[in-house]
């Protein structure tokens, strides 16, 4: 595969990637006004919407295995996601704290502290043995420290209310901590840094081991997946099943985006895929109020939920080929730079 054509892949993926972080955040926005059983959103936003954050940070991983970064640099553009994560929960408030560390704000994390984690894909080894080793130890803190990941409720994940609780949901106890959210970033570096794909292998490991899990769920009479709770998958905290079942739907996706040129329709849209991330969020801050007082069905609520991602298709597409210079990556780039560097035309990712 060209270098023009892998980069139109990965722009694609990361175009998908924040379309499904679109829906996530709209389907918990205008949420129906039903009770009982999960319904057909719940069920869709979980299982699509939960691979939109694993992705994100693999791509991340992708990009900053291109070219390593001096450390003057690394600062800059770890203070600019840090500082859009503000705007982002100042949007919303429903969902965040003012200082709520989130997605963003663990880029920004792996960004800075990049020599720290990702040397083992430096030294020239094999990636996929090297993935394999750096997986094994993020199961194994996983699944013996559980409980340094503190509760599994929304509310305990975002409330920030001292500088000790904002650092430890930055490492452990947040919505989307260091740990153990770096493997997704060097999942990410194992595919830039692989002279052979190691989706297969990931996917049919994920598979049968996820199938497992969905067993013995339904042997236990247990919930087999939901964000908090008690259930075999949760999102928050990340939990081992969770990370195993994360990694093979974003492997899948990998795979199918890079072979299915139908998907590179997105490319356009991955390309300011940080403006329509943090943009997305502003009608929140009125909604919300609305549905909340009003509250609706769940007819509704999907045609809300789907229209406004497919909304944020058309526009993210409009919005790079019309007005590039005006778009946060274009920002980025221009805050990235100092008086002894030149920053190559790329993003967040590339």
């Amino acid at each position: 595969m060209s270098a023009s054509a892998r980069h139109v892949h990965i722009d694609a993926l990361r175009g998908l990637a924040v379309l499904l972080m679109v829906m996530v955040h709209a389907a918990a926005t205008w949420s129906p006004t039903v009770s009982g059983n999960p319904t057909l959103l719940a069920l869709v936003v979980s299982g699509l919407g939960g691979l939109a954050a694993p992705l994100f940070v693999a791509l991340l991983g992708w990009g900053l295995y291109q070219r390593p970064r001096p450390l003057r640099q690394r600062v800059r553009q770890a203070g600019f996601l840090f500082l859009c994560q503000l705007v982002v929960n100042l949007c919303a408030p429903h969902l965040f704290e003012p200082l709520s560390p989130g997605v963003l704000s663990l880029m920004g994390l792996l960004i800075l502290f990049e020599p720290w984690w990702s040397w083992p894909w430096r030294r020239g080894w094999n990636a996929v043995q090297v993935f394999g080793g750096f997986a094994a130890v993020v199961f194994a803190l996983t699944w013996l420290a559980g409980d340094l990941q503190g509760p599994s409720s929304w509310d305990a994940r975002v409330e920030t209310d001292s500088a000790l609780t904002f650092f430890s949901h930055l490492a452990l106890t947040g919505t989307y901590p260091l740990l153990p959210w770096v493997m997704f970033a060097g999942f990410g570096m194992t595919v830039a840094a692989s002279t052979r794909s190691p989706h297969p292998q990931v996917m049919w490991v994920g598979f049968v081991l996820s199938l497992y899990f969905l067993v013995q769920a339904f042997r236990l009479g247990q919930v087999w997946a939901r964000p908090t709770g008690d259930a075999m998958l949760t999102f928050f905290p990340a939990n081992g099943p969770f990370l195993i079942a994360a990694l093979t739907g974003s492997a899948l996706l990998w795979s199918l985006t890079q072979r299915w040129s139908l998907l590179h329709r997105l490319a356009d849209v991955g390309r300011c895929s940080l403006t329509i991330y943090v943009v997305h969020f502003l009608p929140f801050v009125w909604t919300h109020r609305w549905v909340e007082t009003n509250g609706w069905g769940l007819q509704a609520a999907m045609v809300a939920t789907l229209g406004y991602t497919v909304l944020w298709a058309l526009l993210g597409t409009l919005w790079f080929s019309k007005g590039e210079r005006w778009t946060l990556e274009t920002a980025w780039r221009r805050f990235s730079k100092s008086n002894d560097e030149q920053v190559s035309r790329t993003n967040i990712v590339g």
